[in-house]
C-alpha cells in the first residue's frame, strides 16, 4: 500500500474531501537538503495539491474538518493503471503500424510506408481513446482505488487558569 497523508476540508455524511499534502523529496526521509532529489525539485514548478472525495464508511469515526487522515492506494492498482497507460497506447501504435505495412504491402510497394504511418497514428489514437473510457470508467466508482485508511484529530491549544499552556487532541 502507498499512502500518503491528507487534510481535511470539508465533510458531507460519510462523504470526506481531502486536500493532499505536499512533499520535499522522497518518503524515506524528510531531509530537505540532504540529497538531490530535493534540490531538483526545487528547480521544476510545483504541482497544485489535489482534491480528493472519498468515502468514509470503513472508519469507526467520520473525520472532521482540518484533521489529517492517512490515504492510500494499493500497488497493484497502481502497477495495472500504468500498465494501461502506457501499453495499451503503444500496443495499438505497433499493431496498427504492422496492419498497415500489412495492407500497404498489399496495394503495392509505393503504399506501404504511408499505410503504415496512417494506421500506426490510427491505432495510437484508438488506444488512447480506449485508455481514456477505462480510466473514466475506473474512476467514476465510490470504492475508487484510493481509500481512507485513518484519521489523525486535529490539535488545538487549551489554556486554563493558572495552568501552563499545552496542547492536546479533541476527541475523536
Amino acid at each position: 500500500m502507498i499512502e500518503q497523508y491528507a487534510r481535511v476540508v470539508e465533510v458531507q455524511g460519510l462523504s470526506v474531501r481531502v486536500l493532499t499534502e505536499r512533499q520535499a523529496g522522497c518518503q524515506s526521509c524528510d531531509v530537505k537538503g540532504g540529497c538531490g532529489t530535493s534540490l531538483i525539485g526545487r528547480l521544476f514548478p510545483q504541482r497544485p495539491q489535489q482534491l480528493l472525495d472519498l468515502s468514509a464508511e470503513p472508519l469507526k469515526s467520520v473525520p472532521r474538518p482540518g484533521d489529517r487522515v492517512l490515504i492510500g492506494i494499493d500497488e497493484q492498482h497502481l502497477q495495472q493503471a500504468g500498465l494501461l497507460l502506457y501499453a495499451t497506447p503503444l500496443a495499438g501504435l505497433l499493431l496498427g503500424a504492422v496492419c498497415g505495412a500489412t495492407l500497404g504491402a498489399a496495394m503495392g510497394a509505393q503504399a506501404q510506408e504511408p499505410m503504415s504511418i496512417i494506421s500506426g497514428l490510427l491505432g495510437l489514437s484508438l488506444g488512447l481513446l480506449h485508455v481514456k473510457k477505462r480510466s473514466a470508467a475506473r474512476s467514476c466508482t465510490p470504492e475508487g482505488p484510493v481509500r481512507l485508511l485513518r484519521v489523525e484529530p486535529a490539535t488545538f491549544e487549551v489554556t486554563l487558569p493558572g495552568m501552563p499552556e499545552h496542547k492536546t487532541r479533541r476527541d475523536v
